[in-house]
């Protein structure tokens, strides 16, 4: 039996299709495919938290989706301006005039390029400007480099092929995704390898088979997505070069520019989707927490000037997750002084910021706020979470003598949030003003402590209140002390006082450190001056991601020698790919398990009662912090578990329902569904691990 004849319509598809992979491609397109599928290689080098299959599949994505769009760019400048040099002649020139011209081209432009990178060398002041010119001077002088490298063995198999016709294939070999592929396949075993040695665990999870299979698969992708661009860019050209013939020869940069915003657009209106999505979730109303609390101390309660129903999904689990008197005397061993306060103003509240302020300022004159024995301002994070665990020790703590307050900015995760921090700034400062405004009026016996609170962008809208100003600013307004944690990288105050602390703090009012060990490893009269502490876990990203990490080496990258425990040892400072691997390392830096308090990543639980009680001075004995840590994990838990086991259950409620007016039941299904519920869990288990007063408050089984 013979071979089924290659037919002219198969061979044309299979040539077309080899084509594809570069010999029908120009220069530019050509270095950023080898760009591209050689950056593949590099972005598995380990980063700050462990790493999945899948993460690294989105970093790698990212990371060569983007090569391939800034190599396209820019190898298409540095030829459009060899042809501008030349006035197009290198286009009819012979093969061996071509192949001097483009190295020649991107031997020039790279120098030059080089040039103006080394002279502009890294500050840690500089302006955002400064560092993008010479990053983007350094990124233009690699890209020629590769260009003028790609060209030598292009143009070598154009002069074999002009030489000898027989020889004429060789012009058809793909070379630049091959070449590509090979080098970051070396790169990953070295990778790999080196990591190993190091003891850096992050990759350990991601197999070296799989990296193979992200590898090719990514580079698929990358053709496909060099085609969309691609067929974008030259309709823009040619539209171009017919309205105005006279910039033909600029005609493909512009043209990738164009296609790269169309599709950067395109990305934007899928991201604005997602916004809107998740507002709508951060405004749902939770079964666990559909029910007012019954304090008068808490917003949204009785005799309160905020409606529970503006509270969102954050500010109702704040209200109603308020110590009682008779949990605090539990876990403390004495008498409680009082209910605790806690106040919450929710964006829907009002819909000006003023008033939203007015608000929040006669709740805490309503519940007695100002005459309690400390008085807290906690600054929120983007979906308008404050921590449960610094809360709850700090009315542990002082017996329930306490009043926490905050006001919501957003209802969004704080990763998209970062465009509403000049906002959340504005507000508390406002804010801040109110209050000290308030506190200036009272005898200064009778003035509650106060004190600050900040997590994550809590603690970025927070410090930055004073972020052109000084510690001393901070003492005029009353402050007693602050515990910030996971101090976000683009947090003005926190730079200027790590740029400058004499400036800043002359007094040393301020530290940073990882845990609650290092501070208790300090000199005790260095101990006593300090009043602010920035929490930052060495493997915490949030601290560390930020624009800087594109301009210049960050000091956690410096010497591995030098590098404090839980940093890599074996990764290298790339620009790009070091800000994307440490981007991805934010979706699993917050990884927790109810009631089991660890110290990873952004996970700051374990010493929260601890600093609690240190930088507010607060003193507690060695049992009753025990007992306080023991009751905070048990109390998550439960917590917890009680969101669990209402949400399932009112899923449960509704899909009867649902089952029911498919039988043409509809007047009473509602009963029927909470008599046939209860049925079943009155045969099951109680749920042990929910506490009874959230059963009372959330089952929506209960005919009151």
């Amino acid at each position: 039996m013979s071979d089924a004849p290659v037919t002219p319509s198969s061979r044309r598809i299979a040539n077309a299709a080899l084509g594809a992979l570069g010999p029908d491609r120009n220069l530019a397109e050509r270095v950023a495919l080898f760009a591209a599928a050689a950056s593949v290689g590099p972005s598995f080098e380990p980063g700050l938290q462990p790493r999945r299959t899948m993460d690294q599949a989105i970093a790698t994505g990212l990371i060569s989706a983007t090569t391939l769009s800034a190599v396209t760019v820019a190898q298409s400048a540095i030829d459009s301006v060899g042809r501008l040099i030349t006035g197009r002649r290198s286009d009819t020139a012979s093969v061996a005039a071509r192949l001097a011209f483009t190295i020649g081209t991107n031997v020039v432009v790279g120098a030059v390029a080089e040039g103006l990178a080394r002279s502009i060398p890294p500050r840690e002041d500089e302006k955002l400007r400064r560092g993008l010119l010479r990053v983007a001077a350094n990124r233009t002088s690699r890209v020629a480099a590769t260009g003028a490298a790609v060209s030598a063995v292009i143009g070598a198999a154009d002069l074999l092929a002009e030489a000898n016709p027989s020889q004429a294939w060789l012009t058809r070999v793909p070379v630049a995704i091959p070449a590509g592929v090979a080098a970051s396949a070396f790169q990953i075993h070295r990778t790999h390898r080196r990591a190993a040695a190091a003891g850096d665990k992050t990759i350990a999870n991601v197999s070296t088979r799989n990296s193979a299979l992200i590898a090719v698969g990514v580079g698929a992708g990358v053709i496909a997505l060099q085609a969309g661009e691609r067929l974008i860019a030259h309709g823009v050209a040619r539209g171009l070069a017919r309205v105005a013939p006279r910039y033909d020869v600029v005609s493909n940069p512009i043209g990738h520019a164009a296609a790269l915003t169309i599709l950067g657009a395109g990305m934007y209106a899928g991201y604005e989707y997602v916004v809107r999505r998740v507002e709508a979730g951060g405004a749902a109303v939770e079964p666990a927490y559909e029910t007012p609390a019954t304090s008068r101390f808490v917003s949204g309660g009785p005799e309160s000037l905020v409606p529970f129903a503006t509270l969102s999904r954050e500010g109702r689990r704040f209200v109603n997750m308020a110590l009682t008197r008779d949990e605090i005397e539990l876990v403390m061993g004495e008498p409680a002084v009082a209910d605790p306060v806690r106040a919450f103003v929710g964006l829907d509240t009002a819909a000006e910021l003023e008033d939203r302020v007015d608000i929040l300022m006669d709740e805490l004159v309503r519940t007695k706020a100002f005459e309690r024995k400390v008085l807290c301002f906690a600054s929120p994070t983007g979906s308008g979470y404050i921590n449960y665990v610094a809360a709850e020790a700090l009315e542990y703590m002082t017996l329930g003598d306490c009043a926490t307050f905050t006001m919501q900015y957003s209802m969004l995760p704080s990763s998209m949030s970062l465009t509403r921090t000049g906002l959340a700034i504005e507000q508390n400062r406002d804010i801040m003003h109110a209050v000290t405004g308030y506190l200036r009026g009272m005898d200064p016996d009778q003035r509650p402590r106060y004190v600050l609170f900040g997590e994550s962008l809590g603690a970025l809208t927070m410090q930055d209140i004073w972020r052109h100003r000084t510690v001393e600013a901070m003492d005029r307004d009353f402050v007693h002390s602050g515990i910030y944690l996971g101090t976000p990288s683009g947090t003005e105050f926190a730079k200027a006082w790590r740029f400058n602390p004499a400036k800043v703090d002359p007094a040393g009012k301020v530290l940073e450190v990882d845990n609650f060990g290092q501070y208790l490893d300090l000199p005790a009269e260095h101990r006593q001056r300090v009043r602010h502490v920035l929490i930052s876990h060495y493997d915490d990203p949030i601290p560390k991601f930020g624009t800087n990490i594109l301009l210049r080496r960050p000091w956690w990258l410096g010497p591995a020698e030098v590098r404090p425990d839980g940093l890599p040892k074996s990764t290298t400072w790339r620009p790009g790919t070091t800000f994307v691997l440490t981007g991805v390392d934010l979706i699993n830096a917050m990884e927790v398990v109810p009631g089991t308090f660890g110290r990873r990543g952004h996970d700051y639980r374990e010493d929260i009662a601890r600093f609690v009680s240190a930088a507010y001075d607060l003193p507690v004995t060695g049992e009753q912090l025990l007992e306080i840590e023991r009751a905070l994990r048990q109390r998550e838990l439960e917590w917890a578990q009680a969101r669990v086991v209402t949400e399932q259950i009112a899923r449960a409620k509704d899909a009867l329902m649902r089952e029911f007016k498919t039988w043409g039941v509809s007047s009473g299904s509602d009963l029927q569904a909470d008599a046939v519920l209860r049925q079943v869990l009155a045969s099951s288990s109680s749920g042990g691990g929910i506490k009874a007063e959230v059963r009372e408050q959330a089952d929506p089984l209960d005919p009151a």
